[in-house]
């Protein structure tokens, strides 16, 4: 069968903004429009590898990390190494979930109007139906990911109430071992947050030197400091418990948080 350039690029297109809003989901990030719409596009180019002389598995394999990971830089940033491996393999684990079920749908149906080489698929069909395919495919993982989130993960899921001064924010928090932090002199919790979330807090009292706190981290990159700053009290609620802190810190984390917009560090509510 005859493979057109045009609507193989459009059909990856279109395929490829799809993967990435069901890995924007698992991941809990929302990328810019322009972003996804622009990785798609990138995904659609990359499509005509399907022209390439058929290669093995391996090879075929490291390609699709390797443009999984220029979709993930594009999509997402690049944020820190860990994030960065993070979307980069969520992003190729969806696309390779995807290539592997229409694999198996040419293998046992052999559909008419559809080809598959170096792992790149190619529909002979009307850009409509894969549109429509394609919601109904998003729509059905985010209600999958959405049940499996219910059932498995809400156990890490915590209400926070930080006070500075006159200020209170409530705020949905996890509960996760990836705040570690520790106060060198173990006489404060940290709390992991965005700077955004510091400076309504906080208001001018960020600016009191009283307040600030260099906070030792390690990270996969190496050694570093977090801005840390004091706060007047805490709440948490977790597992219809509530634990108290005071003059707990606050550490601005180097990303964003997505959902939830402060983490705790579980050997706080032992």
């Amino acid at each position: 069968m005859y493979v057109y350039a045009d609507i193989l690029v459009l059909v990856n297109f279109v395929v490829d903004y799809f993967l990435i809003a069901i890995s924007s989901r698992f991941l809990h990030k929302r990328p810019r429009l322009w972003r996804q719409l622009l990785a798609a596009f990138l995904g659609g180019i990359f499509s005509l590898y399907i022209f390439l002389p058929q290669s093995g598995f391996v090879l075929q394999t490291v390609v699709q990390l390797l443009m999984s990971a220029a979709i993930s830089l594009t999509a997402f940033g690049f944020g820190n190494i860990k994030d960065f491996a993070r979307n980069t393999a969520v992003l190729f684990t969806v696309n390779f979930a995807y290539s592997g079920a229409m694999i198996a749908v040419w293998l046992a149906f052999r559909p008419h109007g559809m080809a598959i080489n170096n792992s790149v698929v190619y529909f002979d069909i009307s850009p409509l139906f894969l549109i429509a395919f394609s919601t109904v495919g998003y729509f059905a993982v985010t209600f999958l990911r959405r049940l499996l989130q219910k059932n498995f993960s809400q156990s890490s899921i915590c209400n926070v109430v930080i006070i500075c001064g006159n200020n209170t924010l409530k705020l949905d928090g996890i509960v996760d071992t990836g705040n570690a932090l520790r106060d060198v002199f173990g006489l404060s919790q940290i709390f992991i947050t965005e700077t955004a979330v510091i400076d309504a807090v906080m208001g001018a009292e960020k600016h009191n030197k009283a307040r600030f706190r260099a906070i030792p981290c390690t990270t996969v990159s190496g050694e570093g400091l977090l801005d840390g700053y004091r706060i007047d009290f805490a709440e948490v609620w977790f597992e219809n418990k509530k634990h108290h802190f005071k003059n707990p810190i606050l550490a601005a984390s180097t990303t964003p948080l997505d959902e939830c917009k402060i983490i705790v560090n579980p050997d706080n509510l032992n």
